[in-house]
């Protein structure tokens, strides 16, 4: 690139190395330089810039801070809880209807997890509940390349900036009426972060919700829509995921009932395809800053001021790392039986959807309780039908802060009610243990156990 050096990471066996060098090779530079898209203040910019490879500095600390309210335990479990009781009442009305409904299912799985995420997020003053913020937001997520690389976009693309002041205004209310309060576990320590330890002020707080957006719904719908498109469109994948929902639900004289939380220890391959999935689909390039000079134990010698990019795309298909059948979806790929020495034959290392390291995403507990609940709320009560208008191509456009290309143009179907005179209570009741994406859970699992 012109007037700047980028390494490209292409073995996974130079992954562990980088991960351990986190303050040189860092994601919190990258991640304070979002300030000036969302708007915030130059006083704000200074700290989200400063120190930056020192574990005490606002934009290194704020993950590690908020990270146990999303983690296994009770935030986690209150969270996913509201998500699923959203979900739920989104979905009554189309199955009570009983009859076919026409749908766009990107569309709709996107409108089902901004409604049902921001509410589990931002409680009962979600300032999405506003549908013109909601598309406000939309707009402003569409023009978040244009923010990021023109010096002069504000001026270049006024559309964009109203979208976002919009949004920033109805953020800036919601902080003044406290309505973290009444929030997540999650946005109730930003809050705390962001307030009390670093000093923030009301805008600055409010603007970094925009930025927080993008984590909450920038990729499960994208994410979402994938996980049902693999397990609709191919029928041996919804039987056996159909077959192992149903066998998970209790149903008595008041009706058909389903805990959320339980699927990941009943239905292995619903999860098995979540995963592979993500393999399968993620394009997130992984990128990092080199803030000083760093010299990697095979020789190579990676220059302070370059960019470094781990991407998925490159390691989700390396057949050392998966197997020769690397390039083909297997559904089946996550449940298999571990061999003999206690390990699935592929390298949990290169399993890259979520990140890793001192960066891994710690979201992912939270979106995967999301889009679990999803697909089983959806095959359970729907039959998913392509409309024959629709034809068969499908094209596929990905965005710079997406980890998964969404599709071009929507893909319209019926969606058709299982059994819509039944009635469906859906409840999480909690759970104290990660699934096991990566490898870091895979060793904090190993030490829980040995410490027990």
């Amino acid at each position: 690139m012109p007037f700047q050096r980028i390494y490209v990471v292409n073995s996974p066996s130079l992954i562990p190395e980088l991960e351990k060098q986190w303050r040189a090779v860092s994601f919190a530079a990258i991640a304070a330089d979002a300030d000036h898209v969302v708007g915030m203040s130059k006083e704000a910019q200074e700290i989200m810039h400063r120190d930056l490879m020192s574990e005490h500095s606002f934009s290194v600390s704020w993950p590690i801070f908020t990270a146990p309210a999303i983690a296994p335990g009770k935030d986690l479990d209150m969270t996913s809880r509201r998500f699923v009781e959203t979900l739920s009442a989104q979905l009554d009305p189309m199955r009570a209807q009983g009859c076919p409904v026409k749908v766009g299912l990107y569309g709709m799985l996107r409108k089902l997890m901004e409604i049902s995420g921001t509410e589990a997020i931002w409680g009962r003053q979600n300032p999405y509940r506003d549908s013109a913020i909601a598309d406000a937001w939309r707009t402003f997520e569409n023009g978040f390349l244009f923010f990021s690389m023109f010096p002069f976009a504000t001026t270049l693309f006024p559309k964009f900036i109203q979208a976002r002041e919009l949004v920033a205004a109805a953020m800036m209310e919601y902080v003044r009426n406290r309505g973290f309060e009444t929030a997540s576990g999650l946005v109730r320590k930003r809050f705390e972060h962001h307030s009390k330890l670093f000093g923030l002020g009301t805008e600055d707080i409010a603007r970094g919700e925009i930025g927080n957006t993008f984590a909450v719904l920038g990729n499960t719908a994208p994410c979402a829509w994938w996980v049902i498109f693999h397990l609709v469109s191919d029928a041996r994948v919804l039987s056996e995921v159909r077959e192992e929902l149903l066998a998970a639900v209790h149903e008595d004289e008041s009706g058909c009932h389903l805990d959320i939380a339980s699927l990941r220890e009943r239905c292995p391959v619903l999860l098995s395809t979540f995963q592979e999935t993500l393999r399968y689909r993620a394009v997130n390039p992984g990128p990092r800053v080199i803030l000083e000079d760093v010299a990697l134990n095979n020789g190579i010698l990676l220059k302070k001021g370059s960019m470094l990019m781990i991407p998925a795309t490159v390691h989700h298909t390396d057949t050392t790392a998966w197997g020769e059948d690397a390039g083909r979806f297997d559904h089946l790929r996550f449940s298999r039986t571990p061999t003999a020495m206690g390990q699935n034959k592929f390298n949990r290392v290169a399993f890259r959807a979520f990140g890793g390291g001192h960066v891994l995403c710690p979201g992912r507990h939270l979106a995967s309780n999301e889009i679990m609940a999803l697909a089983a709320l959806i095959i359970l009560q729907f039959d998913v039908v392509p409309d024959g208008e629709s034809g068969p191509s499908l094209r596929l456009r990905t965005h710079p802060q997406l980890d998964s290309p969404i599709p071009d143009k929507d893909i319209q179907v019926e969606l058709r009610p299982r059994g819509p005179n039944k009635k469906w209570t859906f409840t999480f009741s909690g759970a104290d243990k990660a699934i096991d994406f990566v490898s870091e859970d895979a060793m904090a699992d190993g030490e829980t156990a040995r410490q027990s």
